[in-house]
């Protein structure tokens, strides 16, 4: 195959000299001016015939490549190019600020990884490890500590999803939430990947999601479960789009037990009356949770802004501390190189609005029974690399008074928290 650069000059070439043939040929010209147009005419095919030579040349070293490149492509395994690989590092120092309690100031780091394999079109699966500390459900960081020691690598994600058209899907095993959650709300951490099975829905405006996560399994004392559902719609308003969802999240089995992870409830209210045998002290209350969110995102000065509110109510707590909500906005994105965003949302969570084990572990010292401020800003220093920063401003034990030592029961309690991140993704 020739180059069109080539051909075209190689056209030229010809053309010129067939022009001068035929002059020579019907010209009646003195004799020295028709040997020069010979010579011309000669020197002409000359560079034709080098001309020809080179395109050759080229012709065959571009086969040869197309043969270099097919025998790779045939050497490939039919699965790789299934295979997409992902993950991100993240280098964080944190400093803590808790009213009557000392300072602290800790880095950390974040790795995640992992890859989606598809199997056939409507079928895939992903696979992801990551940090973490003693398999903490709720966060994936290493705190940088122990002499240099090696740190730990967990099982993050690894679940199959059947999506049998492009209306449905089925997921099976450790997964993401299988409900949409609004803006920055804190309802629900980040790192919580729930275990179990899901059935999410989406056509045109409308979606929904069903599922049934296992939280505690015991061999004789019953199963901790969680099963729920959420219907929504996204209409088109204005110059944005609209998000509408209601939730419903019905925890089995969790009253009178103690389903927690290090020992924790996490700010929910706990007793040791009518606990099941082992399992003092336990929860209080059960957990028949309704959520309703909006959302709405936009486009203002160039630049993407997304505003949302969260409501929640505990249908079934014991006290009257049953209420969670939250509302703010995020303007901006940190994604390309010299991009930045800015955000800030309130939330207010009571102690037995929402089952403490899944809510942000950050905010309010990662317990419910906390209001505050969240201020956030992030810049792109390029593609896949950001600088974040996260403050924290906080109360604590706003339902509840906690006793310190020499002073007596607190309410209302400061608590702060800045965070600074580089992240890095790939």
């Amino acid at each position: 195959m020739q180059y069109p650069k080539t051909q075209s000059r190689l056209l030229q070439i010809t053309t010129v000299g067939a022009l001068v043939a035929a002059l020579v040929a019907a010209s009646p010209a003195p004799a020295d001016e028709v040997s020069e147009l010979k010579a011309a005419v000669q020197a002409l095919q000359k560079r034709l015939e080098t001309l020809e030579t080179q395109a050759k040349a080229v012709e065959e070293t571009n086969d040869h490549q197309t043969d270099q490149i097919a025998q790779v492509k045939n050497s490939v395994p039919a699965w790789v190019p299934n295979f997409t690989w992902k993950g991100d590092v993240r280098y964080r120092n944190e400093t803590i600020e808790q009213q009557y309690t000392p300072d602290r100031n800790r880095d950390r780091i974040r790795v995640r990884t992992g890859f989606v394999a598809k199997a056939n079109d409507t079928l895939k699966a992903e696979v992801g490890i990551s940090t973490a500390e003693n398999g903490d459900p709720r966060s994936s960081n290493q705190t940088l500590t122990g002499e240099n020691t090696r740190k730990s690598i967990y099982l993050d994600l690894a679940y199959a999803e059947w999506q049998p058209n492009a209306d449905w899907r089925v997921t099976f095993g450790k997964m993401k939430y299988p409900w949409t959650r609004p803006g920055q709300s804190m309802f629900f951490d980040g790192d919580v990947n729930p275990e179990g099975l899901a059935v999410n829905f989406n056509r045109g405006m409308f979606f929904g999601s069903t599922w049934y996560h296992q939280l505690e399994e015991r061999s004789t004392a019953g199963e901790t479960t969680s099963f729920g559902g959420q219907l929504g719609l996204k209409p088109t308003l204005g110059p944005g789009q609209l998000t509408l969802a209601v939730g419903y999240f019905d925890f089995n089995s969790v009253q009178h037990r103690n389903p927690f992870y290090n020992s924790s409830s996490n700010g929910n209210t706990t007793t040791t009356v009518g606990c099941f045998p082992g399992q003092s002290p336990c929860l209080q209350s059960d957990f028949d949770v309704i959520e309703g969110l909006a959302e709405y995102a936009l486009t203002l000065a160039g630049r993407p802004l997304v505003l949302f509110a969260d409501y929640a109510l505990n249908d079934k707590a014991v006290s009257s501390h049953d209420t969670a909500y939250a509302g703010g906005f995020l303007y901006g994105k940190a994604s390309n190189a010299h991009t930045w965003e800015f955000g800030y949302f309130y939330q207010h969570l009571e102690k037995d609005a929402l089952y403490g084990q899944y809510i942000d572990s950050d905010w309010s010292g990662g317990n419910t029974d906390g209001e505050g401020h969240v201020f956030k800003a992030a810049y792109a220093f390029a593609k896949n690399w950001t600088l974040n920063t996260t403050y924290f401003l906080n109360k604590t034990n706003n339902d509840v008074p906690v006793t310190i030592a020499g002073v007596g029961p607190v309410f209302d309690r400061d608590y702060e928290r800045l965070q600074v991140d580089l992240n890095f993704k790939f």
